[in-house]
């Protein structure tokens, strides 16, 4: 399924069930924004990664609320932030490549330095686009979703089906 309605279907979910947490969400960025980010880092988003990004900006520093699990939606400038600093440990903290890599973008984060990414180059394998769990303290580096599109449907599916888990 294209990703604008998966976005439109989630929205109406939030807005039917998790109001105060829709209405706390920062306005989308523009593409000049995006398109800005993907210079600084020297990557190419998915477009349902702008498309999301496109709805809202994530969530504000000031909100605690989980958007999935125990994760919370990061904003565009969080997640520079973010990748700038576990970019900048490669070579040092980050002494095997494995643990970190410049394709890995983290949108959801867990506020302890756990991240779900957006693998943009797939440079360590599997497929570009998919997405990994980044867990600070272990070595695994799972692949949770084929696509942002594939984490779309099925967070809009867990929505839907009141399945959804917030911690």
């Amino acid at each position: 399924m294209p990703h604008r309605p998966l976005i439109e279907r989630m929205d109406a979910w939030l807005a039917a069930n998790r109001a105060d947490y829709r209405a706390a969400l920062q306005p989308g960025v523009s593409d000049s924004e995006l398109d800005a980010f993907e210079a600084k880092f020297s990557l190419k988003l998915p477009e349902a990664f702008r498309a999301l990004y496109r709805w809202r900006n994530g969530q504000p520093d000031s909100s605690f609320d989980s958007f999935q699990d125990n994760r919370m939606f990061s904003s565009l400038e969080d997640i520079a932030d973010t990748k700038e600093m576990l970019d900048g440990m490669i070579g040092f903290d980050f002494e095997d490549p494995a643990t970190w890599r410049r394709g890995w973008v983290p949108f959801l984060s867990n506020g302890g330095g756990s991240y779900l990414c957006v693998d943009i180059d797939a440079e360590g394998g599997g497929q570009p686009g998919q997405l990994i769990a980044f867990w600070k303290a272990d070595e695994d580096r799972p692949v949770e979703h084929a696509s942002v599109q594939a984490w779309l449907a099925d967070l809009v599916a867990s929505m839907e089906a009141g399945t959804l888990e917030i911690s």
